[in-house]
């Protein structure tokens, strides 16, 4: 691999973590890990928790209480897993997949203003780098 390219993985890696943290912390009362998760479970459907761990980089306990607060706020729900009784598999309910749309859509808002600024010609070159990466990501699933 040349230098080039893995100099690109990490600014990538850093300037996406940069624009995450320049986003609000807690959009529509939501911090960011369950945000986060909310996202994975969207794209996922259902998850063990082991694996949701594993995914977001956590450990089982943090990720367990996460969802402990998810469950309570009525944003993901706990079914049965059909191989195994003794897993339970977790999904977002359709009031998780809605604050999800309303966190995107107040980050989107927090964001608009400053994508403004930017000239037509780079609005149409990010749109090219987010379609780039959007088939990098999905190519890998």
């Amino acid at each position: 691999m040349s230098d080039d390219l893995h100099r690109m993985g990490e600014d990538l890696i850093s300037i996406s973590a940069r624009v995450v943290r320049w986003a609000p912390a807690e959009q529509a009362g939501v911090s960011v890990a369950a945000a986060r998760i909310l996202s994975r479970l969207r794209d996922a459907g259902q998850m063990k928790i082991s694996d949701l761990a594993v995914a977001e980089r956590s450990s089982q306990p943090t990720i367990t209480n996460h969802i402990k607060r998810l469950e309570e706020a009525g944003l993901v729900e706990r079914h049965s897993d059909p191989h195994d009784a003794r897993v339970s598999l977790i999904s977002a309910t359709s009031s998780g997949r809605a604050k999800l749309s309303a966190i995107r859509y107040e980050i989107g808002n927090f964001l608009a203003p400053r994508l403004g600024d930017l000239t037509e010609d780079e609005r149409k070159t990010l749109r090219e780098a987010i379609d780039l990466l959007t088939g990098l990501v999905e190519s890998d699933r």
